[in-house]
């Protein structure tokens, strides 16, 4: 039988990413078994890299120099190859779209567990009963690109069920899930009897009452986490001229892998320059691919877009509405922080306000950047493009409340018109204007 000491994980690592960067100096924590443990920190603290070093997908994909070690039933894993680490620690990465692979809902969970040699009536029955748990068996046969971002969070989480490791690693896992599936993940989350590690960058109700410890990440060093109050100065919105309508917008989205649809009918529309309006919705209701219609990324079945009364092309919305998506790297694409900045044609002294504006180091390599500070980096160029009207597409997920509320608040001094799509409803009773509501398949005043 083995003895409780040897079911406690236990770590001390130090780490250097190939440059020199020190990320960690003798980072050292122990999580005992079927403990719940929630580690909160800024973004670009590091807790990524460390999802990373104890699921074994850092260093041996960038390099990199580790120290020390993390123990768990007698070995040490950080010693062990990734597919030797599998049923010892799992994670759910915050980006989930480095981590989908197939072409199917169910390609992507069977895969790991044949590389466990399961049975097929195991595999099988664990992929049924993890689809159920997490409402994705619709989805079954649907290709993973199909998916909204929530979806995919879900699809993320029930691999790691149907795998069921000792240990459970979940990287902001909460966001990007409406409140209903928060609610039930915390839920799942408590009558867990596995060892748990919750990391994130702020915050959220859904935590109370889940976790038995809390820690944070400061200097390269593990350290207790004592909650600090954010103060704010309040969001002021500063109106313009100019008006975004939306009229008898009717959205149709076909599921090609499977032969499903998707619909939205949007009767009407309306922000005004410097407006803050909060969009709400469940996960897939349609608020991305109504957001992409407004920005000129997706054609819409019927309808139309206009700006002070002229209808406005795709190609005309593209240059009119700034669209921060989900993923901060589907919009980012040069080498550095500073080549992305530059592209935007802004002249140096304008880059040098954004760069101190939004805390970005200049000569940063923009796919070493933290998922948090690529979306800092999102903003900072959308920001100098000066378009008048912007979609935050859960721009405050990743993000710490302060962040959040600084990129914010740039956007709406600068006369911006802003609708922001939130599942966190702290976050939506915090921001002014309106609410509006996606239900039904119909977007409307909530």
């Amino acid at each position: 039988m083995q003895s409780f000491q040897d079911l406690m994980l236990k770590a001390d690592i130090s780490f250097s990413y190939p440059d020199g960067t020190r990320i960690f100096d003798h980072l050292s924590f122990t999580a005992d078994e079927g403990e719940h443990l929630l580690i909160l920190s800024e973004p670009g603290s590091g807790k990524s890299t460390l999802s990373r070093l104890l699921a074994g997908a850092l260093p041996g994909y960038t390099g990199g120099n580790l120290d020390g070690y993390a123990e768990f039933d007698g070995k040490d894993i950080l010693s062990l190859p990734p597919y030797e680490r599998m049923e010892i620690i799992g994670r759910v990465s915050q980006n989930t779209d480095e981590m989908l692979l197939f072409s199917s809902v169910e390609e992507e969970i069977s895969f790991p567990l044949m590389n466990l040699g399961l049975e097929t009536a195991e595999k099988d029955r664990r992929i049924a009963d993890c689809l159920e748990l997490f409402g994705l068996e619709k989805y079954r046969k649907v290709s993973t690109a199909e998916l909204s971002g929530g979806e995919k969070r879900r699809l993320m989480l029930s691999i790691l069920f149907a795998v069921d490791p000792c240990v459970y690693i979940l990287d902001e896992a909460f966001d990007e899930l409406s409140p209903y599936w928060r609610k039930k993940l915390r839920e799942i989350l408590s009558g867990l009897d596995r060892t748990v590690i919750v990391l994130g960058s702020h915050m959220l109700s859904e935590y109370d009452g889940v976790f038995s410890r809390m820690l944070s990440i400061e200097n390269g060093k593990a350290v207790q986490y004592v909650p600090v109050k954010d103060s704010y100065t309040p969001l002021e919105m500063k109106t313009g001229n100019s008006v975004l309508k939306a009229e008898n917008i009717e959205i149709e989205r076909i599921h090609r892998s499977s032969g499903s649809s998707f619909g939205l009918s949007v009767p009407s529309f309306e922000m005004g320059e410097g407006e803050c309006i909060t969009l709400l919705g469940d996960n897939g209701s349609g608020k991305s691919s109504f957001s992409r219609v407004l920005s000129g990324l997706l054609k819409e079945k019927s309808g139309r877009v206009l700006i002070n009364g002229k209808e406005l092309s795709q190609k005309e919305r593209r240059h009119s509405v700034a669209y921060l998506m989900q993923n901060p790297y589907e919009e980012l694409f040069l080498p550095t922080v500073l080549d992305e900045l530059n592209s935007t044609g802004a002249d140096s002294s304008r880059i040098d306000y954004v760069l101190s504006l939004f805390s970005l180091e200049r000569d940063a390599y923009v796919q070493e950047l933290s998922y948090g500070k690529a979306k800092m980096l999102q903003a900072a160029v959308f920001f100098l493009l000066g378009r008048r009207f912007a979609i935050f597409d859960e721009m405050d997920s990743a993000l710490s409340s302060v962040d959040f509320h600084r990129v914010l608040s740039c956007y709406l001094d600068n006369g911006t018109a802003v609708l922001v799509i939130t599942h966190d409803m702290s976050v939506a009773s915090m921001l002014p204007g309106r609410k509006l509501m996606i239900e039904g398949g119909v977007l409307d005043e909530h």
